[in-house]
């Protein structure tokens, strides 16, 4: 038998204020592109399953284009004849009980069959057993749905679980969860666990038969230098199994971390940024710029404006500066007085003119002038 486990498509995900011909955030366009491919895979490899392992949608209550889109690509799953579970996650679990469970809009569609009530289930297909355990808030109820749960006997026992299968596979996000450390054996009856939450593909160590498969596009720039794509599962009539990784084709993102600016000239960071912009595929792609410990002055000279030229094609360009202080200069300044630009402006022109200080004192007044009338 062969599954396709594939998670944590966000399906109404924005972000930039980028909008394409159709007048779309192109960051949600990127999410439906690669949403669709791996919907067009899925149906050229014809599996005898899918998973989706939760976070179909970015919000409990998705928009109309999110929604439309996520039916509509289902729909190609339910005419072709290939059952689909689905779980939900805690992006689109309701975070009161005001709001009805978007994932009860998939019970129209036939051979989709999602699990968002807050509560084990399991369905059978042929020898498989594929239990759902979707997000649950309440954490009392989530204890006592893992007291019931338990494998089949004499299946081959799939478990899809949305959580963090330890700390370090936290995301950082409101309403994440940890699975509960007293029912971790209980796992071990699972001939594979079919995990979402975590966005980058990873085989557990303590674990052998648990597997993220990852988000189908980078959210933020953690997930750099990791590719994106789906699990094919391929279950043999012995019971034993292989799992095969297949990337799949995202917008480029590339990081650069220069450290310790303070100690290096402007001309050496500008060399840096050139070899990195010469060395990478900057069309279209996402530019992550990160300066730690730079002065003032540095990040005048490297502007937004001249980096924005430098990457001129890039899809999007987030610089972000950790600055670093004069120890000298701090401590000649009151808290007050930190936060002034004018006295941050007035320190750098002395530092350019040490030769001249009446010239610097010129030009520090006047740009205080600026400061103070648009402060």
């Amino acid at each position: 038998m062969t599954i396709i486990h594939f998670s944590d498509t966000h399906l109404g995900f924005q972000a930039f204020d980028v909008v394409n011909a159709e007048g779309v955030n192109a960051r949600e366009q990127d999410v439906y592109d690669a949403f669709r491919y791996t919907i067009d895979r899925i149906l050229e490899r014809r599996p005898d399953a899918v998973l989706h392992t939760g976070d179909f949608f970015h919000r409990p209550s998705p928009s109309n284009r999110a929604l439309t889109f996520g039916l509509e690509q289902l729909r190609r799953l339910a005419d072709a004849g290939i059952p689909l579970y689905v779980i939900a996650g805690n992006h689109e679990t309701p975070k009161t009980v005001y709001t009805s469970p978007i994932l009860r809009a998939f019970n129209s569609l036939p051979n989709i069959h999602p699990f968002f009530g807050e509560r084990w289930e399991c369905a059978r297909l042929g020898v498989l057993a594929i239990h759902g355990l979707p997000h649950i808030n309440d954490t009392r109820l989530l204890l006592s749905e893992l007291e019931r749960l338990e494998p089949l006997p004499g299946a081959y026992n799939i478990l899809m679980l949305h959580t963090s299968l330890g700390k370090r596979f936290l995301m950082e996000e409101y309403g994440e969860q940890v699975f509960p450390e007293a029912f971790v054996d209980k796992l071990a009856g699972f001939s594979y666990l079919a995990l979402g939450h975590w966005h980058n593909f990873q085989q557990i160590d303590r674990h052998p038969n648990a597997w993220y498969s990852g988000s189908v596009e980078r959210l933020s720039d953690t997930e750099i230098g990791n590719e994106k794509g789906f699990i094919e599962l391929q279950i043999h009539p012995d019971g034993s199994s292989k799992v095969q990784f297949e990337a799949i084709p995202t917008r480029p993102w590339y990081k650069l971390e220069l450290q310790q600016c303070h100690e290096k000239t402007v001309a050496d960071l500008r060399e840096e940024l050139e070899r990195f912009q010469a060395e990478n595929p900057i069309e279209n792609s996402i530019i992550s710029l990160i300066f730690n410990d730079i002065k003032v002055e540095q990040s005048l000279e490297l502007s937004n404006v001249f980096l924005r030229g430098l990457f001129a094609g890039s899809f999007q360009l987030l610089p972000k500066r950790r600055s670093f202080a004069d120890r000298n200069f701090i401590r000649n300044l009151d808290a007050n007085q930190f936060d002034r630009l004018d006295l941050i402006f007035k320190g750098y022109i002395r530092d350019k003119f040490p030769d001249n200080a009446q010239l610097a004192d010129q030009l520090a007044a006047k740009a205080a002038n600026y400061f103070h009338s648009a402060s």
